[in-house]
């Protein structure tokens, strides 16, 4: 099994009328995800679902809101403590390499933190570990496709599609494009 593993968080405010966050507690995040493979492309698409309950004060809260920050405008209150759910999307594009096997990808969460800052909002921080079979190929099929790509001249070779140094964040598709473009006039 290959994995492959990075880390996400949100930051949420609440409007001044609710007081100012002092807690939070139950915090989930579970991921509803999906297998695809649409043209040649596997991904796993869906969302996480965040729901937490957090803990207010009186007071006055000192935002500054940034782009960054997501605005929770509704919460179902029960005295001094207010319960949300959010939906952040989900989506992972598979190697070009990944070839569907036995065992469909999971995506594993970990280390779900949330604090209060500073400034009066709550930041939810998770891991996440994407788990996928990796199955190898069998060496008649990658004898036949090296002598073949040795044989045309014409053809990239492996060096060409893989992602180039520093931009491997592309998605696969965007590593062969040229840098040049067409001006067409109407």
């Amino acid at each position: 099994m290959n994995q492959v593993n990075w880390n996400l968080q949100e930051v949420f405010y609440f409007p001044e009328h609710y007081g100012v966050p002092s807690d939070a507690f139950k915090i989930n995040v579970k991921p509803q995800v999906e297998f695809q493979q649409l043209n040649g492309v596997c991904s796993l698409y869906g969302i996480y679902h965040i729901s937490a309950n957090v803990h207010f004060q009186p007071g006055e809260c000192q935002h500054l809101y940034t782009s960054e920050c997501i605005s929770i405008d509704d919460l179902d209150l029960n005295g001094e403590n207010g319960y949300f759910e959010y939906a952040v999307p989900l989506f992972v594009e598979l190697p070009p390499t990944y070839v569907h096997g036995k065992i469909q990808p999971e995506i594993q969460l970990s280390n779900i933190e949330a604090i209060i800052t500073e400034d009066q909002t709550l930041k939810i921080g998770w891991d996440v570990m994407c788990s996928y079979e990796e199955v190898e190929e069998l060496p008649m099929e990658s004898s036949s496709s090296s002598s073949s790509s040795s044989s045309s001249s014409e053809e990239s070779s492996p060096e060409e599609n893989q992602a180039p140094k520093g931009d491997s964040a592309l998605p696969f598709f965007l590593y062969d494009l040229k840098d040049s473009y067409t001006v067409f006039e109407s």
